[in-house]
C-alpha cells in the first residue's frame, strides 16, 4: 500500500499556510472533502482537518481512528466522538478564538455548512476553495510518479482493447474486458471529480454514432450510458467495422489520475474521419507548443480554437451546437477535473510542474467522434508526455 510521505504532507501544508498568510483573510481552514483530505493528510477517513496559518495541523477523526493513524503521517490525530467537543479540542491545540475560517464552498454540503455554523455561531466563514485548489495545481516529483503509474494502467487498457475487440461485440462487453484488465493492474476503481453530480465509471468507451451523442456532462464526449439513471458512457450498441472506437478512460492509482484518449477502428475509417483525427493531432501539437510557464491558460485555448477554424472544424471542434464546450484541456491530480483549465476567458498562468490533460476532439453527428487526449507535465522546456500509449489511429 502506497502511503503519502510525511515530507509531502509537510510541503503541501506549508504552501497552504503561506497562501493563508498572503491572502490576509482566513485565520485557518476546515477541510472535509475526501480528495482534499487525502491531499493534505494521506487518508480519506471521516474527519475534520484544521490547518491554521502556522503550526501543525489537527486531524479530528470520527471513523476510523485506527486507520487514520496508520495511513497518515500527521502528528496530531485525535478521536472525535462528539462534534460539540471540537471547540475544546481546537483550543487545546492553540486554535481557540478563531474568528474567520475558510471552508470548501465549492463542494461542502449545505447541511455540513450549517452544522459548522451551529458549533461556531460567532465565526465568519469565507471561501477557501481557490486557495486549496491552487496549492494542488503544481505537482511534486512524488505526485508525478503516481500519475505515471496511472498512465501505465491506461496503456494496459489500450493493449487489451486491441486484443479483444471484435465486430458485433457490444460496448458493454468490451468495457468489461478492459476494466477487468485495469483492475488486475491496480486501478483504484473510483474516479474522483470535483464538479457537482459529475459521475462516470472509468470514463467513456464509445463506438460509432454513440460517440456523437451528447450528455449533460460538460465534456466533448457523451454517450447513451446503460440507462437514464447514468446517461453517459458505455451502452449496449454493437461495434461495427469502419467506424471510430474512442477509448477515453481515466487511469487512477494511489489516489492520482491520468487522462488519455485513443482512437481505434475495425478496418479502415472513411477518409474524412482519418483527416479529422490528424487535425486533432495537429491541434495537440499546437497546444503543447504554447504550454509554457508564463502562458495564460485562456490564450492557449484560443490558439487551439484558431487552428481548428483554419482546418475547417470550427463547428464541430469539442462537440457541436449547444453541446460544444469551451475548453481543450484540464488539470489532473487527486481529482480528474483540477485547475487550470485551458478554457475561454481563463487568466490563470501556466507554471512548471502542472499536469494537464489536453484533449482535442472532433464530432461527426450521427457517425461518431475522433480525437486524442494526453496527460502532460509542464516543464521549463517542452511539455513531457506522462501518458505513453502511441497516439496514432489504430486500424485492426
Amino acid at each position: 500500500m502506497e502511503l503519502t510521505p510525511r515530507s509531502e504532507l509537510e510541503s503541501r501544508i506549508a504552501r497552504l499556510q503561506a497562501r493563508l498568510v498572503a491572502a490576509r483573510d482566513a485565520e485557518a481552514v476546515f477541510i472535509f472533502q475526501a480528495a482534499d483530505l487525502f491531499y493534505f493528510t494521506g487518508t480519506t477517513q471521516d474527519a475534520w482537518l484544521v490547518i491554521g496559518r502556522e503550526g501543525p495541523p489537527l486531524l479530528l477523526v470520527r471513523r476510523s481512528l485506527e486507520r487514520a493513524r496508520a495511513e497518515s503521517a500527521l502528528e496530531h490525530i485525535l478521536p472525535l466522538e462528539n462534534p460539540r467537543e471540537i471547540p475544546r479540542l481546537l483550543a487545546g491545540h492553540g486554535l481557540g478564538g478563531l474568528k474567520r475560517v475558510g471552508l470548501e464552498f465549492d463542494v461542502l454540503p449545505v447541511q455540513q455548512y450549517a452544522r459548522v455554523g451551529r458549533l461556531f455561531p460567532t465565526m465568519q466563514f469565507v471561501d477557501a476553495s481557490a486557495l486549496i485548489r491552487e496549492v494542488r495545481m503544481v505537482k511534486s516529483p512524488y505526485e508525478i510518479a503516481c500519475i505515471r503509474r496511472a498512465a501505465a494502467i491506461q496503456d494496459r487498457m489500450a493493449a487489451k482493447l486491441r486484443d479483444v475487440v471484435r465486430p458485433g461485440m457490444t460496448e458493454l462487453a468490451l468495457a468489461a474486458e478492459i476494466e477487468a484488465e485495469a483492475r488486475r493492474h491496480g486501478h483504484q476503481g473510483i474516479i474522483r471529480t470535483r464538479r457537482f453530480n459529475m459521475e462516470c465509471f472509468f470514463g467513456h468507451l464509445l463506438s460509432g454514432e454513440n460517440g456523437a451523442i451528447p450528455s449533460w456532462m460538460e465534456t466533448p464526449t457523451g454517450g447513451t450510458g446503460l440507462s437514464p439513471a447514468v446517461g453517459n458512457g458505455v451502452g449496449r450498441r454493437r461495434i461495427q467495422p469502419h467506424e471510430p472506437i474512442l477509448l477515453d478512460y481515466a487511469g487512477a492509482c494511489d489516489g492520482y489520475h491520468a487522462d488519455q484518449s485513443r482512437l481505434f477502428s475495425l478496418g479502415a475509417l472513411p477518409d474524412d474521419l482519418v483527416k479529422a483525427h490528424q487535425a486533432c493531432l495537429d491541434i495537440l501539437a499546437e497546444v503543447l507548443a504554447n504550454l509554457r510557464p508564463g502562458a495564460k491558460a485562456g490564450e492557449v485555448f484560443a490558439r487551439a480554437v484558431a487552428l481548428a477554424e483554419r482546418l475547417g472544424y470550427a463547428d464541430r471542434f469539442m462537440n457541436t451546437g449547444p453541446a460544444q464546450v469551451s475548453f481543450v484541456g484540464h488539470g489532473v491530480g487527486v481529482e480528474l477535473d483540477e485547475i487550470p483549465y485551458l478554457a475561454a476567458g481563463t487568466n490563470l498562468t501556466i507554471e512548471a510542474g502542472m499536469t494537464l490533460a489536453v484533449e482535442p476532439k472532433i464530432v461527426f453527428p450521427g457517425r461518431g467522434i475522433v480525437g486524442v487526449e494526453d496527460t502532460v507535465l509542464v516543464t521549463t522546456g517542452d511539455p513531457e508526455f506522462l501518458t505513453v500509449t502511441p497516439r496514432e489511429l489504430v486500424v485492426l
